[in-house]
């Protein structure tokens, strides 16, 4: 039986969803379909963090999310190409050089700045839609101060100096305050005294932030005027030239910069496609996000239009993903139907939004989620949680451990919501002789518990390292003879858990754990002075430290071995250490298995064996 081609165009918030889900769902007739996403990128957007690269707080990679790492481990064939027609009739998908064909066709390729025929706007100003755009605005304003600190004349450089961000909603508002932050730090790099910035958020409605209650907003224009912003509201730009912009009242501001960011519609590809519209370049829907055109054809995302309770949905991340879910369950069934297998039934489209939030830069945000709003660390604490666990959702921790890497752990100018607290790195040679100090004292232990008889089978007359009578045999007197590893000890007697544990398990082999006690010293010693697999031995080294605290067998020095080890934990041993090079090459051979493709626990990209590549490019070429 020839198999079911599934076939998603973008991959978008919708269209990686939707592709997870498909695979999920049709689990259980893998061997039958094929799911295939076609995408111009080789890599997914976090379109919601756009405004950090554009103002300088965070490099482009970190909005950057490969589908290597998303569909590591999943039936799903991704293909980088350009799309350029639907042949609906004949079930063809066409670029310029390919033809895919399809059984069960998702259209999620998004939308794009919508400028509402407004003279000069497409032209002088910026938009903020994609990737190309956040890094044109960035090079753009680094490029407008440097030319600020050369001018002479007065009036062209306040106009250098003046930056305008037309639009209040979530992506205006975030842009600001990226230019609240970056502006007085280029001011800085350039010598250009601050005080010329000038920055306005120019707004066509009564309001910023709309779509939030009236408490953060509040709070949001309170903040930015706070740093310096005009907060021009009822202002409709009404045309754009090379010198700045034009209001409905007439009134004329001069701006070197204009950044737009008031409304998408759907993507010209989209709303050029022969199917029902809606409105805005956007292609209408049933309940179950199917097209009344075709029972084959889906959409999910931006591009959609759909009225829910009198309103069309909004185009949030939100909405994207669920309405993905839901046409993802409307293929998954259909298929599931024409292949005479078990049929979930899909349910019709019922929104459940859960909020929203808003960045001011990376020190401060708004949030009004589950009924409650908040504001300044709590709601960018909100802002972190939300997107560490979509990331989670998406590539585990590889995408999420990346995330918090280079919103805090990495972040410059301390401009996160804590700060550069976590920022600053302490150099791993300065840990060397710390490491060989730590090695070397439990290489000492070691080697003096073998000069003085632990390896010998003492069984039926005590052990060392355990104070318990049911363990050892021994009497009280002859346990008070054994030798101590520290003294006097922490605790005046055993923990009852470290009883319990000798007695349920020790006693049925104690030579074996005494021996496995002395060359755990000795290991644990030797790993950390050779810099080999140090995490591990550092990690061994605070749960022997722990025991033997546990044990009443260890004194307040045993804090110091606790304390060396945590540092150790950090990679220590990629400095003058054997892990140097055995690190890589594990980690190298480690991302070529399934299990680590599967269960995300890996950093970086995903690797593939010679027969993996082969695998991939034959489904590619289908």
């Amino acid at each position: 039986m020839e198999k079911k081609r599934v076939v998603i165009l973008g991959g978008g918030y919708a269209g990686i969803h939707a592709a997870k889900r498909l695979h999920k769902r049709l689990k259980h007739v893998r061997e039958q379909v094929e799911i295939t996403l076609i995408d111009k990128n080789h890599f997914h957007t976090l379109m919601t963090e756009l405004h950090e690269v554009a103002g300088a707080r965070v490099e482009e990679e970190s909005v950057k999310v490969t589908y290597d790492r998303i569909f590591s481990g999943k039936r799903v064939t991704v293909i980088k190409d350009t799309i350029e027609s639907i042949d609906f009739e004949n079930q063809l998908i066409r670029s310029d050089d390919s033809e895919y064909p399809y059984d069960q066709l998702l259209i999620s390729t998004g939308a794009e700045s919508a400028d509402f025929n407004i003279p000069g706007i497409r032209e002088h100003a910026f938009m903020l839609w994609s990737l190309d755009d956040a890094i044109a605005i960035r090079e753009h304003v680094r490029a407008t101060v440097e030319a600020a600190s050369y001018e002479k004349d007065d009036l062209k450089r306040q106009d250098l100096m003046t930056f305008a961000v037309a639009g209040s909603g979530f992506t205006g508002v975030e842009m600001i305050g990226e230019l609240i932050e970056w502006l007085p730090l280029l001011c800085e790099e350039y010598a250009v005294d601050p005080s010329e910035i000038r920055l306005i958020n120019v707004e066509g409605l009564g309001t910023i932030l709309p779509i939030m209650p009236e408490k953060p907003r509040k709070k949001a224009a309170r903040y930015m005027e706070k740093h310096g912003v005009q907060i021009r509201l009822n202002s409709l730009i009404v045309k754009a030239d090379e010198q700045g912009f034009t209001l409905k009242s007439g009134e004329q501001i001069r701006a070197n910069t204009l950044i737009w960011t008031c409304g998408v519609r759907g993507c010209k590809f989209c709303d050029e496609l022969p199917l029902t519209d809606g409105k805005v370049g956007r292609k209408q829907v049933d309940a179950f996000m199917k097209s009344p055109d075709h029972d084959n054809v889906y959409l999910a995302g931006d591009g959609l239009w759909y009225i829910e309770d009198g309103r069309p949905l909004p185009q949030i991340v939100e909405a994207a993903e669920q309405t993905a879910a839901v046409a993802a369950d409307s293929m998954a069934a259909t298929i599931c139907k024409e292949l005479g297998c078990k049929v979930t039934e899909p349910k019709p489209f019922k929104s459940r939004f859960h909020g929203h939030m808003v960045s001011i830069g990376g020190r401060y945000g708004v949030s009004h989620n589950v009924g409650i709003s908040l504001s300044g660390l709590f709601a960018m604490g909100i802002k972190h949680v939300v997107n560490v666990i979509y990331l989670n959702s998406i590539c585990g921790l590889n995408g999420w451990w990346e995330y918090l890497k280079h919103e805090i752990l990495e972040i410059k100018n301390n401009r996160s919501f804590i700060g550069g607290f976590a920022a600053y790195k302490e150099q791993a040679y300065w840990t060397t002789f710390l490491r060989l100090f730590l090695g070397t004292m439990w290489l000492i232990e070691g080697i003096k518990k073998v000069l003085e008889g632990w390896l010998v089978d003492k069984t039926g007359s005590y052990v060392y390292w355990s104070a318990s009578d049911a363990v050892s045999g021994a009497s009280a007197e002859a346990a008070t003879e054994a030798v101590q590893q520290f003294a006097p000890p922490l605790l005046a007697e055993p923990l009852a858990l470290y009883t319990w544990i000798s007695e349920t398990f020790v006693s049925l082999a104690p030579y074996f754990f005494q021996v496995m006690i002395v060359l755990g010293e000795i290991g644990i010693g030797l790993a950390l002075i050779g810099g080999l697999f140090t995490f591990l031995a550092s990690a061994a080294s605070i749960a022997l430290s722990i025991m033997l605290i546990m044990g009443a067998m260890a004194s307040k020095e045993i804090l110091w071995y606790i304390a060396a080890a945590v540092v150790m934990l950090g990679g220590a041993g990629r400095s003058f250490g054997l892990d140097y090079w055995v690190m890589p090459w594990i980690k190298k051979q480690w991302v070529k298995t399934p299990l680590a493709k599967k269960s995300y626990l890996y950093m970086g990209e995903p690797g593939f064996t010679r027969k993996q590549k082969a695998g991939r490019t034959a489904r590619q070429k289908r």
